[in-house]
């Protein structure tokens, strides 16, 4: 099995940059980062209900006149001067480069904005809240929309930095909608993440914590609800845990960020997280996971679960808050072990996966994959139910548990069922 294949088999709950079509049509000509305009009308600000907002948002972001926001092209700079139109009409400030919005890229520009925080002592001190806007464009002639890669997360990031705005936590928010996150800038110093921690608007020192929001508006497969999973909290010394009500429109899980980003050829990042993760800022990757429309033509405004996606702006603000709101400043964790709690959640997709309980469980779980999830699932709820931590060698194992399901959720052309059974 090849490392490429590898890499997209441990893509399932992350926004892996794995391009979904054969080839890639030549990029447009550079555009400026700063001319583009967009008055509020065309950028959703206009929107009093947050609901409509948010449907508004992801209409407008994948709608056909931006062709897939593929960096340095026009749909890219349109998306980006309807983000900045926004972001001016509710209120938060200018944290770009020379007083505007925009971090000039060498394609592109990441927006930047910051609400101000409350505490004079504090506000300082910033939280970044963070959202790609850019995807594919077209792949061999054909628009790919990108409406929950990552339309769906620019629209929740948007609706939280509005409520930031208008009641400010003790901290300062920096609303980063970051630009080139998709091939070819993926992992090179171009990715817009990537140059913003290289090149920080604001000092370095002052990035306490990020929460980076990627894939909000999907499921897994078609008829499970799937769960918001908020990864990551491991990396902070003192854990984000805000109280959080039931909600039948969205399950929300904690999952170590190594059950998806632990590869046998090395841990990878697959988001805007990653450049503040390798910085040791603590750092939150938030995902509903993908789904069977991630990186395809499909991937449409109309299949998006709004509910979800309202749902995911109380989770998102909730936790931003937490962290502005901590007496102490947030700190790195030298210590990340995996939890019996990580064998629990993995158990409750494996079991949703097989149809267990009534749930309608995946295709991609039958045939010669069952018995061995089957197996899979008793073990990951005996660790889950060990009355103790797993061991390292047992995290390993939860973490082989995750990646084989996901490998099998990928879709057959990229990886064979043959091959993920293998992992």
């Amino acid at each position: 099995m090849s490392p490429g294949r590898l890499l997209v088999a441990a893509c399932l709950l992350v926004a892996c940059g794995e391009r979904g079509g054969a080839g890639r049509v030549a990029p447009a000509p550079d555009v400026p980062a700063t001319p583009a305009v967009a008055t509020p009308r065309t950028s959703c600000a206009g929107e009093r209900d947050e609901a409509a907002a948010l449907r508004c948002w992801a209409r407008l972001l994948a709608g056909p006149g931006l062709a897939g926001r593929d960096n340095g092209s026009p749909g890219g700079a349109a998306a980006r001067a309807a983000i900045v139109a926004g972001l001016q009409a509710y209120g938060l400030e200018m944290a770009g480069e020379t007083g505007s919005f925009e971090q000039p890229l060498p394609r592109g520009a990441n927006v930047l904005a910051r609400a101000p925080g409350r505490d004079p002592a504090r506000a300082g001190e910033h939280v970044v809240l963070a959202a790609h806007y850019d995807h594919l464009g077209e792949l061999d002639g054909v628009v790919h929309p990108g409406a929950d890669d990552n339309a769906s997360g620019v629209a929740v990031a948007l609706a939280v930095a509005r409520r930031l705005a208008a009641d400010p936590p003790a901290r300062s928010v920096l609303l980063a909608a970051f630009d080139a996150e998709e091939p070819p800038d993926y992992r090179t110093a171009t990715m817009g993440s990537n140059y913003f921690v290289a090149h920080p608007t604001i000092a370095r020192e002052q990035l306490v914590a990020v929460v980076c929001l990627d894939l909000m508006g999907g499921d897994l497969w078609a008829g499970h609800r799937s769960p918001l999973y908020v990864m990551g909290r491991e990396t902070f010394a003192q854990r984000p845990e805000p109280a959080l009500a039931d909600d039948p429109r969205l399950p929300v899980r904690a999952m170590h960020l190594r059950l998806v980003e632990e590869l046998p050829q090395g841990r990878q990042a697959f988001s805007d997280h990653g450049a503040f993760f390798a910085g040791e800022i603590p750092s939150l990757f938030v995902s509903t996971g993908r789904s069977p429309h991630y990186h395809q033509p499909t991937d449409t405004p109309e299949t998006l679960k709004y509910d979800k996606m309202l749902a995911a702006v109380d989770v998102v603000e909730a936790h931003v808050r937490v962290l502005a709101d901590m007496p102490d400043r947030p700190a790195w964790a030298r210590d990340q072990p995996v939890r019996s709690a990580d064998a629990a959640v993995l158990a409750e997709l494996l079991a949703a996966g097989l149809g267990e309980g009534g749930a309608r469980g995946t295709d991609e779980f039958t045939g010669l994959a069952r018995p061995r999830l089957q197996a899979d699932l008793a073990r990951a709820r005996a660790l889950a139910s060990a009355g103790r931590e797993p061991s390292e060698g047992e995290a390993r194992e939860i973490v082989q548990i995750s990646l084989r399901a996901q490998c099998l959720l990928a879709v057959d052309s990229e990886v064979p069922t043959a091959a993920c059974l293998l992992l």
